[in-house]
């Protein structure tokens, strides 16, 4: 009755929202405007919409590139591994779209810059965008109708034994694109070593403690990606997009040596090794229709397969221990969406549905078919609007989450609402507040049931039982804008409800085991600005972030509490052909259930010069440093303490070099891209070795 009631409601809400139209409903506010970093900035309910300069269009390379020269707080871009992320986890993932439609790496790639009319920076996304998204980063370009282009681009970094590329063609003729894209990478890492003191408190309250120095640690990865394909775009009335892409990476080499001390004088050798192969191809089908006004029906489909041979040893002077897994993952998703742009708001509505099979075979030491289902469905409607002056953004999703592993099974239906608000308070200053709840799930690799050995004294064991928790956030900001000035400050609240958190136990035969199970809470607190200002307009930008961070785990027998500060700043200065960047940061200092993690300061530097279709980039990556300290990591618990500190000689003075070369011909300029890499479901429950 509980599931009828609630897909009831999820049904009614559209015309409850419909019916409650009064004569309160105004005109739009109007929208605060700055220039930030040479680009004109204007805000909007649920974040705010930027126009590149040109002077930014020309200078950029990529997508990626284009991305890291736009002012967007709490997001990092590294267009030299090509990565998109939130400064922080209380954001969640960030979503880049192009065209309304996901996009990532080919897309960005191949993007021109020259031919992108705007980018909508939402850091406040309804419930249109699915779960898990905190950010959307959507690239809106111009349409082209003729003419080809095609390009390529090479970065190396000697020092970390480096190399990645890429090449792309696109073919246009009226309505109709064909593009194809490939992209490489290749790296050997072996400048890693670690040093590691962990205190365990045996079963007679002893104290043993061990010291685990790693020096002898290479790993070597390979990849390769292509992506196929065709659009047929009729101006804005319809789009059809069929993509097939297929990625094959591999790591054939991941191993790390240890030498170990323990308190007693005993010393022991020890070292994992452990090879990685995974194979993935997946086909995508896109349609939109525009109807007349306003009204615009999308649906999209993606099906998706990976497969998986992993292989695990861990071996020391008096044990062995070794597995291989053998995994097969298939994956379904689909998705139709309605919207109604009218007048007084615009109404959303629309279905997901996801379908996945896990089948992972282990051999080995560890003997086990670990066969996973996972169905959900996620329904939601939302409208956005103003209402005087304040604007506003209601929405409300239902979903339901199905799992089934062994004679584990789960079923339940979670009401998630969802409220953005926006009001100007003065010339210049306007403050919003949103509202969510979610579910929280485990990765699928925590719910195998696996035991893995680490080393001698310590094990992973995954929890089937596993069951999902609640998550409420709430977010308060304030921004400020002038022409040349754009700064905003943020409160934002996070409330873990009974989530699956990593306990320590230990056996009779003082072995410790790390598994997952449900705790009290993980509550967060994080203070945020960020402030940039034109020093020069378009020429001279400089920016800074800073937060402080407070963290709350409670798990069922221990309580943690962290407080932590991180910055970074940066300059950016565009001078003709030249581009010059400087950044600089704290690291992020994070801690989870037990676990503290800090990273450390880090600075990057870049030099571009442009020069007709050619770019060429020289970067540096912590100049002046020597000591290549990069982490250090802290177990706090009470059966064992554990202080680990990572270093990596090859990040540490890495210089490398970019080359991008870029020709068009024909190009007219009037856009629907869509890119399925983000598309792929890469959580597939294999079982991997970790700390």
């Amino acid at each position: 009755m509980k599931k009828i009631w609630f897909l009831a409601a999820a049904a009614l809400w559209p015309a409850v929202l419909l019916n409650a139209q009064t004569d309160g409903l105004a005109k739009d506010v109007q929208l605060q405007e700055a220039v930030v970093k040479g680009a004109r900035v204007v805000s909007r309910p649920d974040g705010t919409l930027i126009y590149p300069s040109e002077e930014m269009k020309n200078a950029a390379t990529s997508g990626y590139n284009l991305l890291r020269m736009l002012p967007l707080p709490n997001v990092k871009v590294d267009d030299v591994n090509e990565s998109i992320v939130a400064l922080n986890s209380l954001v969640g993932a960030v979503q880049v779209r192009i065209n309304g439609v996901v996009a990532t790496a080919d897309d960005l790639r191949s993007l021109r810059p020259k031919e992108v009319a705007k980018v909508e920076f939402i850091d406040r996304p309804g419930v249109r965008y699915g779960q898990e998204v905190g950010i959307v980063i959507n690239i809106v370009t111009h349409r082209v109708t003729a003419g080809y282009a095609m390009g390529a681009d090479a970065t190396s970094a000697p020092k970390a034994d480096m190399l990645r590329g890429s090449a792309y063609a696109k073919l246009n003729r009226e309505n109709s694109e064909f593009s194809i894209n490939y992209s490489g990478a290749y790296s050997q890492m072996d400048g890693m070593h670690t040093a590691e003191r962990t205190d365990y408190q045996m079963a007679d309250n002893t104290i043993t403690s061990v010291q685990r120095n790693t020096d002898d640690m290479v790993s070597r990865s390979a990849g390769h990606h292509v992506q196929t394909r065709y659009s047929m775009v009729d101006a804005e009335k319809s789009a059809f997009l069929a993509t097939f892409s297929a990625s094959l990476s591999e790591k054939p080499l991941n191993r790390q040596r240890t030498n170990v001390a323990y308190s007693d004088g005993r010393h022991v050798h020890e070292s994992a090794e452990n090879s990685d192969k995974v194979v993935s191809p997946l086909f995508d089908l896109y349609w939109r229709k525009t109807i007349n006004n306003g009204q615009t029906f999308t649906a999209n489909a993606t099906g998706a397969y990976t497969h998986t041979d992993y292989a695990y040893r861990f071996a020391s002077d008096n044990s062995a221990f070794g597995y291989t897994t053998l995994g097969k993952t298939w994956s379904l998703r689909s998705e139709a969406v309605y919207e109604n742009r009218l007048r007084p708001f615009t109404l959303s509505a629309g279905m997901r549905f996801n379908q996945k099979y896990v089948d992972n075979a282990y051999a080995g030491d560890v003997s086990l078919l670990s066969q996973i289902r996972v169905h959900s469905m996620y329904a939601f409607t939302q409208i956005q609007g103003a209402l005087g002056k304040v604007r506003y953004m209601g929405g409300l999703a239902l979903s339901r989450e199905y799992y089934h592993q062994g004679t584990t099974r789960y079923d339940k239906v979670w009401l998630r609402p969802k409220v953005n608000l926006s009001v100007p308070v003065a010339r210049h200053l306007s403050a919003t507040y949103s509202f969510t709840t979610a579910p929280a799930s485990s990765k699928l690799q925590n719910m195998s049931g696996m035991a893995i050995v680490n080393n001698e004294m310590e094990q992973s064991l995954g929890n089937t039982a596993l069951m999902m928790a609640r998550r409420d956030d709430h977010q308060l900001a304030i921004n400020y804008q002038t022409p040349r000035l754009f700064s905003t400050l943020s409160a934002h609240y996070r409330h873990n409800a009974h989530p699956a958190m990593q306990h320590i136990l230990r056996t009779d035969d003082n072995l410790f085991v790390k598994t997952f199970l449900p705790g009290r809470r993980i509550d967060m607190l994080m203070l945020m600005s960020y402030t940039s200002y034109d020093i020069v307009p378009e020429h001279l930008n400089a920016y800074l972030s800073a937060e402080r961070l407070h963290i709350i785990n409670d798990g069922q027998d221990y309580s943690h509490r962290l407080t932590t500060y991180n910055f970074s700043l940066g300059l950016t200065a565009w001078l003709g052909r030249w581009t010059l960047m400087a950044s600089l940061d704290n690291g992020w200092h994070f801690m989870e259930n037990e676990y503290e993690v800090g990273n450390i300061l880090s600075s990057y530097l870049s030099a571009s010069y442009r020069m007709g279709a050619l770019s060429a980039t020289l970067f540096c990556q912590n100049p002046l440093r020597h000591d290549g300290k990069v982490e250090e990591f802290t177990v706090h618990n009470r059966l064992m303490q554990k202080y680990k500190t990572t270093y990596n000689r090859d990040t540490s003075s890495l210089i490398g070099f970019k080359l991008t070369w870029s020709l068009t011909k024909g190009r007219q300029v009037k856009g629907v891209e869509r890119d399925v890499e983000g598309l792929k479901d890469m959580e597939t429950g294999v079982t991997r070795s970790g700390k």
